[in-house]
């Protein structure tokens, strides 16, 4: 029987973590550099599954439709994420809610974005996210296959969760709201009803903040 244990433990992770690294990847699906709204949603529909950085009771929130093979989705976890977090997240003003979309319906992916949702609610989601945005083609490896295995293994609740499945019902949802929404690519940000797409530097960013949230 697996052990019920909240935490991975972290010197196997870690040790994993490095054999990956040495594996590249590239994609890249939109960037723009406008502060402008695209727009008004239709409808989004916020998800246990999703995936929360920050306080989940902050005043206000960015909701995030992102891809791991998105180059310009890593790029701003890689660049602008650090500052959002220091400034906004990290002082309870202002939450991402991050919801997981994949456009080719790959195997590796989906069971990828399965895991990263279940990890992301039972376990430590920071460095699991950290390996996929810095490369996802390690997904395809045999080393991030050993990788589930050994998390599943520490914990059984990211097991059982991972396991039953129920997420890709859960990422073909994210993905026809996506599509519902008429949002024409990755990355993109929802404030208020507000829709924003594109890589935005931290500074586009705060000014975007400045008139959705009057901060």
């Amino acid at each position: 029987m697996r052990q019920s244990n909240p935490i991975l433990k972290r010197h196997k992770f870690v040790h994993t973590f490095t054999l990956l690294l040495l594996f590249v990847g590239v994609e890249c699906t939109n960037v723009d550099k406008s502060i402008e709204s695209i727009g008004e949603i239709v409808r989004v529909t916020e998800r246990g599954e999703d995936v929360v950085f920050g306080d989940v009771s902050a005043p206000h929130e960015i909701i995030m439709y992102s891809s791991y093979d998105c180059k310009f989705c890593r790029k701003f976890f890689a660049t602008t994420y650090p500052e959002l977090k220091k400034k906004y997240l990290d002082t309870g003003k202002i939450k991402l809610v991050v919801k997981w979309v994949d456009f080719g319906e790959h195997p590796e992916m989906l069971n990828a974005l399965q895991a990263a949702s279940c990890i992301s609610r039972f376990g430590v989601y920071d460095k699991f996210h950290e390996l996929l945005n810095f490369n996802p083609t390690i997904i395809y490896t045999t080393e991030f296959r050993q990788l589930l295995d050994d998390i599943m293994e520490e914990n059984q609740f990211i097991a059982d969760c991972i396991l039953d499945n129920d997420n890709y019902e859960y990422l073909k949802s994210n993905l026809s709201e996506f599509n519902e929404n008429k949002i024409s690519g990755t990355p993109a940000f929802i404030m208020n009803k507000d829709i924003y797409i594109g890589y935005k530097t931290f500074d586009r960013l705060e000014l975007i903040f400045l008139k959705e949230f009057n901060l």
